[in-house]
């Protein structure tokens, strides 16, 4: 604008900004003047009184035993379990075997197709111990919710830990010869 434009418009010298200050703190301060609504109390809640509430020191006894139908269930996994660790054994030697003789060949030679078709038989044979790891994690998981105690859940991660120990096992072994023949 020019100085003769700025002369001929008064509202070019009115500063504007303690205006826009004065609208922002009045909307600010209408929303404090509300008593409409449903607000939190500013009194003492009753934990913070002279007198606090104690904790019953009610504790329930830990289950030291599984009833007889877990026990079944658990027993039976466990034996899956071993039955697949042992059928798993049984074939590593071929496996290994075949791996080895694969080691270094080209992708798609005999000796690779052979390596990898005797690495998924391998695989296979470990299928049952997989499935009762997958069911004892579901038992503990229904435990679990229905508000098992420690004790309990305690006392079922005992067979689990045997079974995942099995598949631990087994994944090292598979790792070890699928890096062997190249996968």
């Amino acid at each position: 604008m020019t100085q003769r434009h700025l002369k001929a418009c008064p509202m070019a010298k009115i500063n504007h900004k303690p205006i826009m200050l004065l609208c922002a703190v009045s909307l600010l301060l209408s929303g404090c003047a509300s008593v409409e609504g449903d607000f939190p109390s500013l009194s003492k809640r009753s934990y913070e009184s002279d007198t606090p509430i104690e904790a019953a020191n009610v504790t329930a006894p830990l289950t030291t035993t599984l009833s007889a139908d877990l026990k079944k269930t658990t027993n039976g996994l466990l034996a899956r379990s071993s039955a697949a660790h042992v059928a798993f054994e049984a074939v590593l030697p071929s496996a290994r075997s075949v791996a080895q003789t694969a080691s270094g060949a080209a992708k798609g030679s005999e000796a690779w197709v052979n390596a990898h078709m005797m690495l998924s038989r391998t695989d296979s044979a470990r299928a049952d111990g997989v499935a009762a790891l997958g069911e004892i994690d579901q038992i503990i998981a229904r435990e679990r919710e229905k508000g098992a105690d420690a004790g309990l859940l305690a006392l079922l991660a005992i067979p689990q830990r045997v079974i995942a120990d099995h598949m631990l096992t087994q994944n090292a072994e598979i790792d070890r010869l699928a890096r062997l023949i190249g996968i």
